[in-house]
């Protein structure tokens, strides 16, 4: 019964009675801790999936929304190829006419200038024959005739012109 006086064995039981006592308070407090821990992580998994489902509910959404406006936009551009067609068929359509109608005017423009050509060498045609009928009736009636020639010659000018 030696080992009752040595001190270690005391050290050893009071260690022993120590941790014995102080498990059960130790163990419950350990077990809470975790406890809490393990509350506060499936607290955080559970808003972590709350906030998860929320996203892809937004998600969905969006690509509800991207889908629908994609559809709105090919409507648009499908729309836009349509006016633009138009609006080329009109360009066509109005530059043909404006081009048929520049050719009629410069057609009637060159036959209006035929016919001023035409009328401007008759006309000369007509001065030179007068002049030389003036020369060659001056020619045949000199003397007191002549006023009467003249006379008689711008007649013929009237009438021609």
């Amino acid at each position: 019964m030696e080992f009752l006086a040595d001190p270690k064995f005391w050290t050893f039981v009071a260690f022993v009675l120590f941790v014995g006592l102080t498990f059960k308070k130790l163990l419950a407090f350990v077990t809470k801790a975790l406890d809490e821990r393990s509350a506060l992580i499936r607290r955080e998994l559970d808003e972590a999936r709350r906030l998860r489902e929320e996203a892809e509910a937004v998600l969905a959404q969006y690509k509800q929304k991207q889908a629908e406006y994609l559809q709105e936009a090919e409507a648009m551009f499908a729309r836009a190829q349509a006016d633009a067609a138009a609006i080329t068929a009109q360009a066509e359509k109005d530059l043909q006419v404006a081009l048929d109608e520049r050719m009629k005017n410069a057609v009637e423009k060159i036959a209006q200038e035929e016919r001023n050509a035409i009328e401007a060498v008759r006309a000369y045609v007509v001065d030179i024959a007068l002049a030389a009928a003036r020369a060659s009736i001056e020619e045949q009636f000199v003397g007191g005739q002549e006023k009467m020639v003249a006379m008689a010659i711008a007649d013929i000018e009237r009438k021609i012109h």
